[in-house]
């Protein structure tokens, strides 16, 4: 997966505060004090604000929360549902029309009792009240990558019969396994997606003969902004759950404080209260709230554009669900002329302790954002950590009689985090492009191995390919987009590996870094060293395994993987295995390798040689031990 770092934004205006935090139910409506959140999730009223969007989102929410139906199954419903908001929204007087969109699709849901039979937990979901009852489903989703089989695109063929035969039925069969595989996805981004492949689909089927070479170069973009989209809700959420609210609405000050550099900072503030609880609403599982909220502050943006952003009218003039996608796209706004170069006042001004006795958190926003608008080169996480510094900076300083020389001599430590991010890119991308692709990969496998050697070895490889990954794509962008590129992909890549870690995971220092701060999670991992604590297990007969895959061609993945577990097992036994061990290793393996993959029996050889080999490699890294190993043909 390429990784990058354009952070899911939706511009958010005049969301008072007190309708952010108005508690409702996820499945249902206050009908003692309707609020026009609440009017706005009645069926009707969603419909005619969707209007043939309706049922794409309909689609979603089955599919989120019944992840096992069929596409048929889940049609009857999708157009069970259709029907009856068309008709409420036609003015009908029927009970259902009455209720949100999220009660009628959990009622439809709970209607068929053959579903107990795909999901034991059913019926017991099923009998408890509105609100219980969406929560019930909602914590039942099946996460695990493998529960739903992987998606697979048809033939060219295939597609084109589908979308010249019924291209809603298309666009809804793409929408329910997109849907089913990315719990997180909000359903306006999710809708855009699916009208982009019926796009791509409408374009590449005008030449039948020329269609599968067509879908063949289009694809793996869209294939590669869907999983980006879906990475980057899923791991809003991860820092809601794992950081907290306030980690999150810090993420989202620094984010639209580049984004948006001309607007007032009271603007900012709702946008940020805005935004952290839609994010709040969307990872709740409630989709269709999630879905309003979002669409109805983009309006409120919109009718405000002009005060805000002069980038925005372009997307205002589109349909309603494509102006939020639009939003989120939009490339930053450039600084404003008259803005100064500095923010000395934070440290000069002779109140500054006063402020932030005063103020608390709203001082230290204040200043996070200023200093955002300022430095959009700047990363999400480096900002956080400047953001904290100088929080930390003030709590000793104001503490002290002499706080003004406090804070002066404190700014510098801030100056150092700064520099060492700023060189800490530039040595990465300086490695990669003297190294390679496939070398750097191999030197960030060593590194990673000696910090974590208690992962397994296909998790290290992955990691490491991220990382990889990362690099590639970020080392080739302009200077001044580097950082937020790479400490944005590597945030990905990070909330990927600690989620898999087991909660008995034995590696403290490596648990500390999933845990303790987002915005320091990256330096964390950086900054460990090799594991002390680590005791490496005894070779075993499953330690290597050296087969015919070696002979494969050197760009064969399942080469590079073998090549690359050998590594990490030999790595395991000596962490601090040095550069010049390592490269006499990799060389008595490729001479193992070209001499049995001419032999006339490779699995032969490799039974001979493949002893020999790990032998001669543990005398090289003085590691004295028999081996058995286990040759598979």
């Amino acid at each position: 997966m390429k990784w990058v770092t354009i952070f899911s934004l939706v511009i958010l205006l005049n969301f008072a505060e007190s309708r952010i935090l108005h508690k409702r139910d996820h499945d249902g409506h206050n009908e003692e004090h309707p609020t026009d959140l609440d009017l706005s999730m009645l069926l009707g009223n969603v419909y005619t604000k969707l209007g043939e969007n309706f049922r794409y989102v309909a689609m979603i929410i089955f599919a989120q929360n019944l992840q096992l139906c069929p596409f048929e199954e889940q049609a009857q419903r999708v157009k069970y549902v259709t029907e009856l908001a068309e008709i409420c929204a036609k003015g009908a007087l029927r009970g259902e029309c009455g209720q949100t969109v999220m009660t009628v699709a959990m009622d439809e849901m709970c209607r068929r009792p053959e579903n107990a039979e795909k999901y034991p937990w059913h019926e017991d979901c099923c009998g408890k009240a509105r609100a219980d009852r969406y929560a019930c489903f909602t914590a039942h989703q099946l996460t695990d990558p493998n529960a739903v089989p992987a998606y697979k695109i048809p033939e060219a063929s295939e597609i084109c019969k589908s979308h010249s035969e019924d291209s809603i039925a298309f666009k809804l069969n793409y929408v329910h396994e997109v849907a089913r595989r990315h719990l997180k996805m909000y359903p306006p981004a999710l809708t855009s997606i699916a009208h982009n492949f019926d796009d791509i689909a409408e374009e590449c089927c005008k030449d039948l003969e020329a269609a599968s070479q067509c879908f063949s170069e289009k694809m793996p973009a869209h294939v590669t902004n869907l999983r980006l989209v879906s990475a980057i809700h899923k791991h809003n959420c991860y820092i809601l759950n794992k950081f907290g609210e306030r980690a999150l609405k810090a993420t989202k000050l620094i984010q639209i404080c580049q984004k948006i550099p001309a607007a007032s900072f009271k603007n900012i503030h709702e946008i940020v209260l805005g935004i952290t609880h839609q994010h709040k609403t969307c990872c709740s599982g409630d989709m269709m709230g999630c879905m309003i909220e979002r669409l109805e502050l983009t309006t409120k943006t919109c009718k405000k554009k002009d005060e805000i952003s002069v980038k925005l009218k372009e997307c205002c003039d589109k349909e309603i669900l494509d102006q939020t996608t639009c939003i989120v796209h939009m490339e930053n706004d450039e600084k404003p002329a008259d803005l100064s170069p500095q923010v000395r006042e934070y440290i000069e001004d002779p109140n500054v302790c006063k402020h932030f006795a005063d103020e608390g958190d709203a001082h230290l926003a204040k200043f996070t954002c200023d200093y955002a608008k300022r430095h959009p080169e700047f990363s999400t996480q480096l900002l956080l950590r400047i953001s904290k510094g100088y929080q930390d900076l003030l709590t000793k300083s104001c503490a002290g009689e002499n706080s003004h020389d406090s804070l002066v001599k404190g700014e510098d430590e801030l100056k150092k985090e700064i520099e060492s991010s700023v060189k800490l890119m530039k040595k990465t991308c300086d490695a990669f492009e003297n190294l390679g692709p496939c070398l750097f990969e191999n030197k960030m496998l060593m590194k990673y191995t000696k910090k974590m050697p208690q992962v397994t070895v296909e998790s290290l490889i992955k990691i490491t390919t991220g990382m990889a990954s990362v690099g590639q794509k970020c080392c080739k962008v302009p200077q001044e987009k580097q950082m937020s590129c790479s400490d944005g992909g590597l945030a990905l890549v990070i909330e990927e590996m600690c989620e898999k870690l087991p909660a008995n995971f034995s590696n403290e220092k490596v648990a500390h870094c999933c845990s303790d701060s987002y915005g320091h999670q990256r330096s964390c991992f950086t900054s460990l060293g090799p594991d002390e604590t680590y005791v490496p297990p005894k070779l075993s007969v499953d330690s290597f395994h050296f087969t015919d895959v070696l002979c494969d061609s050197l760009s064969s993945e399942a080469l590079i993987y073998k090549q690359q577990a050998f590594l990490i097992n030999l790595v395991k036994q000596k962490l601090d295995i040095t550069e010049e061990e390592l490269t006499k290793v990799n060389s008595e393996f490729g001479a193992m390798r070209e001499h049995c993959c001419k032999a006339d029996n490779h699995a032969e050889c490799f039974t001979v040689e493949g002893p020999k080999l790990i032998e001669k490699c543990l005398v090289l890294l003085g590691i004295q031990a028999a081996v058995h190993v286990q040759v598979d043909v």
